[in-house]
């Protein structure tokens, strides 16, 4: 017998745009690169959930296990697939393709994702042009990419800043380990001990004094020197012994310096000169460099 009540249909919860719910995730970041988009997923204690994406032309997207004690049942259409995951284990998949799984256990990931576009840009700048998609694959062991995708979530001084020169490079270094590590085709094999003209090494340092206080682009960079990406990032390390976001930086607090003993140019112009976010920014990357804050450090040449 019916009361004449009527029942409230229930909610679903919002979901992602892998499918997973909103609700059960204790850290979602994203991070966009020029040509990948990053996301950092944990549920410390999610429960078990189905997700399902229908196929769609997204390109790939290349999951990173953190932590061990993650599982999922992979339906395919006459079968499926128990997948288990421990530290630094990733898997590809083509999102061309319709996925459905059931997860269990913790869920701690570091994912990318590579549209086709994307995949053929990254393919040409990392020297590896034969390259036009990525296998499919679960549970191989990457450290190489863990480390990359973890300094790009790391935390400076428990603050997040990362300039676009720093994404920038990392996304170069990522893509260029993806498509060589798993991309079909032969990509050629990367060349070692390339160093740096003189002449060339002078167009940076031109370019960078000139937009010191603004952002660069790996891209900016290698094409002062008519190289590729990948090949511009081995050689600037080769010849300066460092990546060039960390050079950059060095740079910056070089002018810094400068403007520091010499001039009574206010804490915060400073900062702006030189490209940092705001003083705060400035301040603590200087401490980093210098061992004492701008103000004690001006303090102490100009006393």
């Amino acid at each position: 017998m019916m009361d004449g009540s009527s029942a409230t249909p229930a909610v679903a919860p919002p979901r992602d745009s892998l499918g997973c719910s909103l609700d059960r995730l204790d850290d979602d970041r994203t991070i966009e690169g020029r040509d990948l988009v990053f996301h950092r997923k944990r549920s410390a204690a999610g429960p078990p959930e189905r997700v399902a994406t229908p196929a769609n032309g997204r390109g790939y997207l290349i999951g990173l296990s953190l932590a061990g004690g993650h599982r999922r049942r992979v339906f395919h259409e006459h079968h499926c697939a128990v997948q288990d995951f421990g530290d630094n284990s990733i898997y590809i998949r083509n999102f061309a393709d319709d996925y459905k799984a059931d997860l269990s256990g913790t869920f701690d990931f570091t994912l990318l994702e590579i549209g086709q576009g994307a995949l053929d840009r990254i393919a040409d700048a990392s020297d590896a042009a034969g390259v036009s998609e990525l296998r499919s694959l679960a549970g191989a062991h990457d450290p190489v990419l863990a480390g990359l995708l973890g300094a790009l979530f790391a935390t400076v001084d428990g603050h997040r800043e990362r300039s676009a020169l720093f994404v920038d490079q990392l996304s170069v270094a990522i893509g260029a380990h993806v498509v060589r590590q798993y991309g079909n085709g032969r990509g050629e094999t990367a060349a070692g001990g390339r160093r740096l003209s003189s002449r060339c090494q002078a167009r940076i340092r031109d370019l960078v004094r000139d937009r010191l206080d603004g952002e660069l682009t790996v891209e900016e960079l290698a094409a002062t020197c008519n190289l590729s990406q990948a090949t511009f990032l081995r050689a600037f390390r080769e010849t300066l012994g460092s990546t060039p976001y960390r050079w950059l930086l060095n740079q910056r607090i070089e002018k810094a310096k400068d403007l520091l003993q010499f001039t009574q140019t206010p804490l915060s112009e400073i900062a702006t000169t030189c490209g940092f976010s705001d003083q705060s920014h400035f301040t603590r990357a200087f401490v980093q460099a210098a061992g004492a804050t701008p103000r004690l450090w001006r303090r102490s040449r100009q006393s």
